[in-house]
């Protein structure tokens, strides 16, 4: 990833090098608390459902508690009767998101936050977006956290 914008002293030009070749997609699916971030994993390429569902069932539900809310948008691949099972099966609930309607998802605050990291870093290939990847989410704070919640409308007044 590389910068979108560059800066210059006014009436000069900016100046900066970007790759011509494209390379390969790196997906990253992850899930997040009002505490921490509970888990993620790198792909390349995209994602689909099944890849989906294995990152919930191995990942995710390991890691949930009775009672906690998985917050997802609408995207079909999020909507898989074996997702709803392995959620509820921890005594988890679902909670489905409006159709348009990020700002109701802490989760997006996060990949806005990783992705300026990203671009900062300047990688060449994908063993050091990997490193870069690992060390973004490193720089996510439990304020960082918090205020993402309170920012989307989920109370956060009692922690």
């Amino acid at each position: 990833m590389v910068r979108l914008y560059a800066r210059s002293l006014k009436g000069s030009r900016a100046r900066g090098q970007k790759p011509n070749k494209r390379g390969k997609n790196v997906s990253i699916i992850g899930a997040i608390s009002v505490n921490e971030v509970l888990t993620s994993v790198n792909l390349i390429g995209t994602t689909d459902t099944i890849t989906f569902e294995a990152f919930i069932i191995r990942k995710l539900v390991p890691k949930l508690w009775k009672g906690a809310c998985v917050v997802m948008d609408n995207c079909t691949i999020h909507t898989s009767e074996e997702i709803e099972k392995a959620i509820k099966s921890q005594g988890a609930k679902i909670i489905y998101l409006s159709p348009y309607s990020p700002d109701f998802s802490p989760i997006e605050h996060l990949w806005s936050k990783l992705k300026n990291i990203l671009r900062s870093i300047k990688t060449t290939n994908y063993r050091e977006l990997a490193k870069a990847i690992e060390f973004a989410f490193n720089q996510v704070t439990l304020s960082d956290m918090r205020n993402w919640f309170t920012h989307c409308c989920y109370c956060t007044s009692s922690l």
